[in-house]
């Protein structure tokens, strides 16, 4: 199973301290960060508070120093080639409502313990 991860739930991760890569690694998931959600997070670090720049900072680290597959989704916004993607059986690891509207697969932070929640429409 491939999980695709979307930048507001890496930014939310890194700041709940939750380990995602290891946790989706056990759940039996292989991590893919694109891109563009990389660049994503590079842009909202410039004009993001002070909080939110040390977690995409430490995120950004993370993946150029951890082995994880990065891909090009290609033309178009970000947040529909991610729908793009769930609706071809991928996961898509996001808050964003709009994103978790439009596909069946996906994966959540449950807020009451911290922890990662696989949703399955």
């Amino acid at each position: 199973m491939k999980v695709l991860l979307d930048s507001n739930f890496v930014i939310s991760c890194v700041k709940r301290k939750i380990d995602f890569v290891f946790e989706l690694q056990n759940l039996g998931f292989k991590v893919i960060i694109p891109r563009e959600v990389i660049q994503e997070l590079k842009d909202l670090r410039l004009k993001s508070k002070h909080d939110d720049r040390i977690a995409i900072n430490s995120a950004i680290d993370m993946f150029n120093s951890i082995k994880i597959k990065k891909i090009k989704l290609g033309e178009g916004k970000i947040d529909n080639k991610l729908i793009d993607y769930g609706k071809k059986g991928a996961y898509i690891a996001s808050l964003d409502n709009y994103i978790r509207r439009n596909i069946t697969n996906r994966v959540v932070i449950n807020s009451a313990n911290n922890k990662l929640m696989i949703e399955r429409g």
